[in-house]
């Protein structure tokens, strides 16, 4: 399904019950909502209806040119959200460029949340700048993501989770290449410049900050920050997980993830 913002078309995906609790993803850069397939089943299994939402520039969602912030971003979340009348009580859960976007808006909007699950993120981008500037550089030269997309598979799962589950890998990977490069850029750029750092004492609602004990992108520490700086905020850590444990140790994510929302559903 598509909603036109005024700026961009954005494509999300709308199952469940329609009397059923909302729960709203929103996935990383280069990826779409298709990241979230593993979760689908046992969410709507648990009762509650599923969005996900492409962010502009990713998957089905159209692109604009320039750079974006993630407070732009965010505004789409939202205009898809009152579109669909889910004004309020909605279950967030976002991972690493999502779950800055759902960081923002629980600042930012108190009311719209019923509750925060803020994934392999960071409240304002403190990694490697310089690789991150050398990447848009390879990009603008080679017109095209092929230049950077194997080191990116390497930072988000494990080494052996290529052979385990090669058609889901290779498809995460399609995915990643089908990215518009006006999308990339521009949420490169959200990514890099974002910092909800200030606000975040802000946040009223309950919070859950999940990360991968391996993950190079988002670290532990990037993480503990968040949870540090939310009120009542719980963390949590996978084991193992690179930067998409949603994927590659699904069974405990969704384990984690089920426990939280039977807590917050009340």
């Amino acid at each position: 399904m598509m909603h036109n913002t005024g700026k961009s078309w954005i494509n999300y995906d709308l199952v469940g019950p329609d009397d059923a609790p909302v729960v709203c993803m929103s996935h990383s850069l280069t990826s779409d909502y298709g990241m979230w397939a593993e979760q689908v089943p046992i969410l709507l299994k648990e009762g509650f209806q599923v969005l996900r939402i492409d962010t502009r520039g990713h998957g089905g969602s159209t692109a604009t040119p320039g750079e974006y912030s993630i407070d732009e971003l965010s505004g789409d979340i939202i205009s898809v959200l009152d579109a669909l009348g889910f004004t309020s009580g909605v279950h967030m859960i976002g991972l690493s460029m999502g779950g800055m976007i759902g960081q923002v808006i629980a600042a930012d909007r108190p009311g719209r949340f019923a509750s925060l699950m803020a994934c392999c993120t960071a409240a304002s981008w403190t990694g490697d700048t310089e690789l991150m500037q050398g990447r848009i550089k390879a990009v603008r030269e080679s017109g095209s993501l092929e230049s950077i997309v194997a080191a990116n598979m390497e930072r988000r799962y494990g080494p052996g989770f290529q052979k385990q589950r090669p058609l889901r890998w290779n498809a995460l990977r399609d995915t990643f290449l089908g990215t518009s490069l006006d999308g990339y850029f521009g949420c490169m750029n959200a990514c890099l410049t974002h910092n909800v750092l200030p606000r975040l004492g802000q946040v009223v609602v309950p919070t859950l900050v999940l990360a991968g004990s391996e993950d190079p992108t988002t670290p532990p520490a990037d993480n503990k920050i968040i949870a540090d700086a939310i009120p009542g905020a719980r963390y949590a850590e996978i084991e193992g997980g690179y930067h998409f444990p949603n994927v590659e140790f699904a069974d405990e994510f969704n384990r984690i993830m089920v426990d939280w929302l039977r807590e917050v559903r009340g």
